[in-house]
């Protein structure tokens, strides 16, 4: 990009935590995205989980957050050793996130009126900021009695621009669909640790491939991607090397990303 294109765009700064977790650094509101600033996995789950990414910091130093947008109530984006002391930093930061999400953060001690719900319809962030939930499949859509999601994605809109978080998700008509009818999508940021047999035998429940992730960026008119959940645990990664080989393979229209650190759409 010139710098004359990038005036043009909305350009904002971003830290990324590992796996999809991130800060994004709006002009009024600091948004994190399924922080996880913590080894729980390794300690609460498998001790062969040993986290790849360095911790950047901890949760008690994350001062500054005005919300926090959770995808699903799984350790990696919704960490019992991360949210609760971030809660504690950042006082008047409020939490989104779909009813088994917030069931746990209550649990944990957040107070009712600070979590909302992530919903299909816009909820202000603040200044030209917006956000809305969408379906996310992991491995399926699924929605309890009352229609709500229990795993979401999320579409950011910023002055008018749109901007794709998609959690952790494989791949559905409904939610091409949820996405079409919000078109355009300038940028979206995607899992590619893909599905797989060995995977699921392990437990682990993964996401997108890179062609899978590259194929839908594509059919949906997306002009930036930022690949992620490829990086922090050993037996759930995705190399640098596959993500551009199958990019270079396809030869989509968009513009492969990794770990930027302005988001410019």
């Amino acid at each position: 990009m010139t710098p004359s294109h990038l005036s043009a765009v909305r350009s904002v700064p971003v830290q990324w935590l590992g796996q999809s977790g991130m800060k994004l650094s709006f002009p009024g509101a600091t948004i994190y995205v399924d922080p996880y600033l913590s080894n729980s996995v390794q300690e609460l789950d498998a001790p062969d989980l040993v986290r790849l990414v360095p911790i950047p910091f901890t949760p008690s130093q994350a001062s500054d957050a005005d919300w926090i947008l959770v995808t699903h109530e799984h350790l990696d984006h919704c960490d019992p050793h991360t949210l609760p002391p971030l809660a504690g930093a950042s006082p008047t930061a409020r939490f989104i996130g779909p009813p088994p999400a917030l069931r746990l953060l209550e649990e944990w001690g957040i107070a009712r009126g600070r979590l909302v719900p992530a919903e299909e319809d816009w909820i202000a962030l603040g200044p030209d900021l917006r956000v809305r939930a969408v379906p996310a499949a992991h491995l399926e859509i699924l929605r309890d009695a009352s229609g709500q999601l229990s795993f979401v994605g999320y579409v950011l809109e910023f002055q008018g621009k749109r901007l794709y978080l998609a959690g952790d998700t494989c791949i559905k008509q409904e939610l091409i669909d949820a996405l079409a009818r919000l078109a355009p999508i300038s940028l979206a940021v995607l899992p590619v640790n893909e599905h797989n047999f060995f995977r699921a035998r392990r437990g682990i429940v993964g996401n997108m491939s890179p062609r899978e992730a590259f194929q839908f960026a594509e059919e949906l008119g997306i002009e930036q991607v930022v690949p992620v959940h490829w990086d922090m645990f050993d037996c759930n990664t995705t190399s640098l090397d596959e993500i551009h080989a199958v990019y270079r393979h396809l030869q989509p229209r968009f513009q492969l990303h990794i770990k930027p650190e302005i988001l410019a759409f």
